[in-house]
């Protein structure tokens, strides 16, 4: 009976730990949109703003060779004061893409739950970097919630073909 209890627990916290792996290839391949792609350069670029209806990003980049590293600061833009007054949960996200604008890799760089939408989330990647990869842009995905407690989708991702 405890072979069994054991292998049933160590079955359930490899189930466990597979949930909690992050997978980046459901948006490889998505076309992102032209606005907001930056092209990647040598050296460090600092002082650079993204935003979005939602979502600013205050971020400064550095790449040396095959890495990139970029930090900054994730906001929330204006439009989400006014209507909402929380977020559920909020997925950032930064794709890294190839000269067709193509998805070649991403990662999450930041996530908040139920926070006041004047919270502000830092973020510090560094990323390896492949020779098809020329650009990237951030995007995110997640919820809101307004006065009445209803639940509003919002989301800024690269297109995929079904």
């Amino acid at each position: 009976m405890k072979n069994k209890l054991w292998l049933v627990s160590v079955f359930l916290f490899g189930l466990t730990l597979l949930g909690c792996q992050t997978t980046t290839t459901y948006y490889q391949g998505a076309k992102a949109d032209e606005e907001g792609v930056v092209t990647l350069s040598m050296g460090e670029v600092e002082k650079q703003h993204w935003q979005d209806l939602y979502v600013t990003v205050d971020y400064s980049s550095k790449r040396e060779g095959n890495r990139l590293g970029i930090k900054g600061i994730v906001s929330f833009s204006e439009s989400p004061k006014i209507n909402f007054e929380i977020v559920r949960d909020v997925k950032f996200k930064l794709f890294l893409l190839d000269k067709d604008l193509r998805v070649v890799d991403y990662l999450d760089i930041a996530r908040t739950l139920g926070s006041s939408l004047e919270d502000q989330l830092h973020f510090n990647k560094t990323i390896k970097l492949t020779d098809n990869i020329v650009a990237f842009t951030f995007g995110y995905e997640g919820s809101f919630i307004d006065d009445e407690w209803n639940s509003f989708s919002v989301w800024k991702l690269p297109k995929r073909k079904f």
